[in-house]
């Protein structure tokens, strides 16, 4: 069953991430500016799709111009979009310039148009009309304002012509790109929008379920620091959600610091990794010290960098962090393959799962340092992972369950023999005298009253004698299941000895225990015995009104020897007139 439950969650894992993938970028062509002029008269964005604004942009380097200042210039070039500053620029990472492009399109439509991120800084006008703007481009590093913001525009064409310019400047990004831009209609970009929210809404509210849920069960289980890990692990790959791709805080916090966004972003990648290995610890106990070892000098190191500098300086150290992560994950890797080829429970998964992360982060590297194109896949790569530990740590939270139920039966049972009269499966003296102690506490503080019986069979040893020491046995476990049929409830019976029993009867009167051990006494009487026998008891009965548990004993022992000295098969209590026998006045 486990197994087919395995291969259900995968492929819906593989399905649910097709489907994400497929919307995100389903339907968007790649056409090719040619010297700042993209013509799209021709293009039918209903059946064809949006474009990404791809191509050659006019680039004005080193100038921040407005629509209106253009008028006579001439570019310096032109900057292919997607591409990085480094290439484009002969390897300068730095600066500002004013970057244009003119759309030929019909004007009897809404346009809209997407900007994931633009460098550090931007400003976008259409047609002379300013749109947005993300952060406030700078000439230098102490006059930019950045700001992770995607920017949307909506406008229609003048005249056939769309007339896009837009300033950037960076100073802060170290592997600086700019991405493809998505143009089409109104309604197409507003889905785009609505998609992309939507998407990073999934994955933050699923796993802040899985978070609650696995804080709560370790707020139960406080030994299983597994279910604490993975909740910070969750946490992480929120933030990253709420700080990434649709930057969903920044639409809330439009004016939240560039500083603050960035060193989120690193801190979730940094110190995600020395997390994780300790959670894998909680699973697997033979994971290596080497590991763990390396993989905190790593989070702890680089967390510390992320804090104490700015983003400059620690995105500077990417590649080195990024070999030393490389190797740390080759030896994650080597370890779960091993697991798996020693058939340890749940390793295929837990190597599935990361494999998924392996692959998602891979891809983030190389869309961070420009070398792809792409949209950030970690934490959809995270929430697969999520899913997949979370079904490994509710079967393992299940078994643990099952176990202590198991060893709450086990120990119930070795508890219940421990209190149990071996022969005949009633309290043993221990337990009754630990019921009386209860019973007298209850008595002195809270005037609380009870009564015992003393029981004792008549002529037991002639029983011995005349059939036997295993009639004798039989004997006593019938007269110990004749006194319990006459119980209530809330009574205790318990063996006192060999041939004797004790009957404790809470919140009951003389009176009362009288009537209940006459007709205990009766039962035994008219019971038809094997060997046409003969078996009767005596009884005495005492409500307790002393302070010491001896003399409750005492006082009920006394009045058997009583019932026994007048004749036997008789119950005697403190009244005199209480007094019942077969046939005796």
């Amino acid at each position: 069953m486990k197994k087919v439950f395995v291969k259900v969650i995968v492929v819906f894992l593989i399905i649910t991430v097709g489907i994400m993938t497929f919307l995100d970028e389903e339907r968007i062509a790649n056409l090719k500016a040619h010297k700042g002029i993209l013509n799209l008269n021709q293009w039918n964005f209903e059946k064809q799709g949006i474009v990404n604004l791809d191509g050659q942009w006019e680039i004005y380097d080193n100038k921040l111009l407005e629509p209106k200042e253009l008028s006579g210039e001439k570019p310096d070039g032109y900057f292919n979009i997607p591409g990085s500053l480094k290439k484009e620029l002969n390897g300068r990472t730095t600066g500002y310039m004013t970057l244009r492009l003119k759309i030929y399109a019909k004007d009897e439509i809404v346009y809209g148009l997407r900007i994931s991120r633009l460098l550090s800084a931007s400003k976008v006008w259409v047609n002379g009309i300013l749109q947005g703007q993300a952060g406030k481009v700078g000439t230098s590093f102490q006059d930019e304002q950045a700001i992770y913001l995607p920017v949307y525009s909506y406008f229609p064409a003048e005249s056939g012509l769309i007339d896009i310019v837009i300033e950037v400047s960076n100073f802060r990004d170290v592997f600086p790109v700019i991405k493809s831009m998505e143009f089409g209609t109104k309604t197409q970009i507003m889905n785009r929008f609505l998609l992309s929210v939507f998407i990073d809404s999934i994955i933050i509210g699923a796993l802040l379920i899985i978070q609650l849920l696995f804080l709560f069960l370790y707020k139960r289980r406080r030994e299983n620091k597994a279910f604490l890990y993975f909740a910070i692990l969750c946490l992480f790959i929120q933030l990253r959600c709420l700080f990434l791709n649709e930057r969903i805080i920044v639409h809330v916090f439009p004016n939240m610091p560039y500083e603050l966004l960035s060193k989120t972003a690193a801190l979730t990648y940094y110190l995600w990794i020395p997390v994780y290995v300790i959670f894998l610890k909680e699973q697997f106990i033979s994971l290596s010290k080497k590991i763990i070892l390396v993989s905190s000098i790593f989070g702890v190191a680089f967390g510390i960098i992320c804090l104490i500098t700015n983003n400059v300086f620690y995105d500077r150290l990417a590649f080195s962090g990024e070999a030393i992560l490389f190797i740390i994950l080759l030896m994650i890797l080597r370890f779960l393959s091993e697991k798996v080829r020693l058939k340890e429970k749940n390793s295929l998964i837990s190597l599935i799962a990361y494999i998924i992360l392996i692959v998602t982060a891979f891809n983030d590297i190389l869309v961070s340092n420009g070398m792809i194109y792409r949209k950030y896949l970690f934490q959809i790569g995270m929430f697969m992972f999520a899913v997949l530990e979370t079904y490994i740590l509710s079967v393992k939270y299940s078994d643990e369950i099952n176990k202590s139920q198991e060893l709450e039966a086990k120990n119930r049972i070795i508890y219940e023999k421990s209190i149990r009269d071996s022969l005949t499966g009633v309290y043993n003296r221990n337990y009754i005298d630990k019921i009386i102690d209860d019973m007298m506490d209850n008595y002195l503080n809270n005037n609380k009253k009870f009564s015992v019986i003393m029981f004792d069979i008549d002529h037991f040893k002639s029983i011995n004698d005349s059939y036997g020491h295993l009639y004798g046995d039989k004997v006593i476990i019938k007269v110990a299941e004749l006194i319990k049929e006459n119980l209530r409830y809330m009574d205790y019976v318990g063996r006192y000895g060999g041939e004797e029993f004790i009957v404790i009867l809470s919140n009951t009167d003389v009176k009362k225990a009288f009537e209940i051990a006459d007709n205990i006494r009766h039962s035994i009487e008219d019971f038809v015995w094997e060997h046409k026998s003969k078996i009767t008891v005596s009884g005495g009965v005492y409500e307790n009104i002393s302070d010491k548990k001896t003399e409750v004993i005492e006082n009920a022992d006394k009045l058997l020897y009583l019932a026994k000295a007048r004749g036997r098969n008789q119950v005697c209590s403190p009244l005199i007139q209480d007094i019942a026998s077969s046939g005796k006045p």
